[in-house]
């Protein structure tokens, strides 16, 4: 998102809050700035209350997959403990973060991993897959950005294994604690990141070289994004690619079984339906420190074209109260989405792109990313969680409530 600092009428755009007016003074003795201030954290409190809860709940249905294979299956997950050694780099993403150009991030890190093997599992994607819980440590190189201490859950499920190297996908999210954010006094050149907390994201392939039973070797090449998913303005995000060395550990003296002969996927067989999606988010207006709530509906069809995988197509309606017009039509959007869905058990994971067809007001480009992931609970109902970008660009994260009637 951009910085701005003064709203239409040149005034500093602190004073542009929302349900703050001369209708409801401050109490005697309290001075109506600290008074103010008490309630803008008031807000943000309640907002990162709800978006924390959208992370721990993506993180119990994620143990709960633990417990429900050791209660399922025979074989209970292999257990692994990685340790890794990361340095990076700065990504440039727009021209309010050119003076990070030449920065270098580096960190540590420990994984936890379940890795499943039971038939069931190894049929969802034709490998045994991972999932596990990352605790990292960040030093972005520059006294500006500070550090960053995050907890990620991630997947990794094994792509190919030629020559005795497993070559994975990994993804993952959680939540950080950012030490320097931006002020306005203190530290203005932080306009990556406005408070403490965040979200971050990664999305990389990883590698894995066995050394005897018990030990492997590790190395892994990611894309990580940090943002607070417009939450608190400023947030342009920290965008950096990591470069990680490790080593890992067997906790379980299990071998992991062999491959299984899989018949090959029938198309004809895959998931095809129809989802009716609802989406609530809040951004920070670039004009104030308000916040401000976006609404989405959309209609999304799926086509399963092989174990993991399926493709996306829909349209989708936007809302977005944080536009300062008065109609309703100037505040909307329309868009045409298509994009691809890593169906990963009861979760999928969606990667979507998409082009507005018509709109009622300018936006940072004609085109988007939107970024899901999302847990049935039956047939008939899903719940998750959805990131919307303008390129490298964050604009809000939303909760979805996914509805498929046919």
């Amino acid at each position: 998102m951009d910085l701005k600092s003064t709203t239409k009428g040149g005034a500093d755009y602190r004073s542009a809050l929302p349900l703050c007016s001369a209708k409801k003074s401050a109490p005697a003795g309290v001075n109506r700035e600290e008074s103010r201030s008490a309630f803008e954290k008031q807000i943000l409190f309640i907002r990162m209350q709800k978006h924390c809860y959208i992370f721990f709940t993506i993180i119990g249905l994620l143990l709960s997959i633990v417990a429900k294979a050791q209660e399922e299956v025979d074989q209970a997950p292999i257990r692994y403990l990685n340790t890794w050694v990361y340095g990076g780099k700065i990504v440039v993403h727009s021209s309010k973060v050119e003076h990070f150009r030449n920065v270098s991030p580096k960190g540590i890190g420990i994984d936890y991993e379940w890795k499943f093997v039971s038939g069931e599992a190894y049929s969802l994607c034709q490998c045994y897959p991972s999932i596990g819980a990352s605790l990292n440590f960040r030093d972005f190189g520059d006294s500006s950005l500070g550090h960053a201490l995050s907890g990620l859950f991630y997947v990794e499920p094994v792509l190919f294994s030629p020559f005795n190297i497993d070559i994975s996908f990994k993804g993952g999210l959680g939540i950080s604690y950012l030490s320097n954010p931006y002020d306005e006094s203190n530290n203005p050149e932080n306009v990556a990141y406005s408070i403490h907390l965040s979200f971050p994201l990664l999305a990389g392939l990883s590698f894995k070289y066995p050394v005897g039973d018990q030990w492997a070797l590790r190395l892994a090449g990611t894309f990580q994004h940090i943002s607070n998913g417009g939450i608190n303005q400023p947030n342009l995000g920290i965008n950096y690619t990591a470069l990680g060395v490790g080593v890992q550990r067997k906790l379980d003296s299990r071998s992991l079984p062999s491959k299984i002969e899989l018949q090959p996927f029938d198309r004809a067989s895959g998931e095809k339906r129809w989802y009716f999606n609802m989406i609530a988010g809040l951004k920070e207006p670039e004009e104030s420190e308000g916040k401000a709530l976006v609404l989405s509906a959309s209609g999304e069809y799926l086509s399963q074209f092989a174990r993991i995988n399926a493709w996306t197509a829909g349209i989708m309606a936007e809302f977005d109260n944080s536009r300062d017009y008065s109609d309703v039509g100037s505040k909307s959007r329309l868009s045409f989405m298509v994009g691809h869905a890593f169906l990963l058990g009861r979760f999928a994971f969606g990667q979507k792109a998409g082009i507005y067809i018509w709109k009622g007001h300018a936006t940072h480009a004609p085109w988007y990313q939107y970024y899901t992931l999302d847990f049935e609970i039956n047939d008939k109902i899903a719940i998750g969680t959805g990131l919307k970008a303008h390129g490298k660009v964050a604009e809000f994260l939303g909760a979805r409530l996914l509805l498929s009637p046919f």
